[in-house]
């Protein structure tokens, strides 16, 4: 369906990407069930207190699963980066907390 990765960007807080691969299976409320339990591990088994991750402005499906589990936007950055058609991409930067975590569990 897809892949999830984290990495350490700082002392006790991790950064974590998401992408997906099958879109047919977009819709069907998987990611915020899939991600609950992602981040609910790296809350409670590795000791996170804060997940930051980042997505393109216009993608708006993830902004919304992102903002329905608990994460709270901190900035946009505008032409931030360019694709790969040389075309500059906006991007948002989120944030998430243990306490502000909401699970679909």
């Amino acid at each position: 369906i897809g892949e999830i990765h984290y990495n350490e960007a700082d002392e006790g807080i991790c950064e974590i990407g998401i992408k997906i691969c099958d879109f047919s299976k977009q819709n069907q409320g998987l990611g915020k069930v899939i991600l609950s339990l992602f981040i609910n591990a790296l809350f409670k088994d590795y000791g996170y207190h804060k997940i930051v991750l980042d997505t393109n402005l216009s993608n708006k499906r993830s902004q919304h699963v992102y903002e329905r589990l608990g994460f709270k936007k901190i900035r946009i950055n505008h032409n931030s980066w360019k694709d790969q058609l040389g075309n500059w991409q906006s991007s948002v930067d989120y944030e998430l907390t243990k306490d502000s975590f909401i699970s679909f569990l």
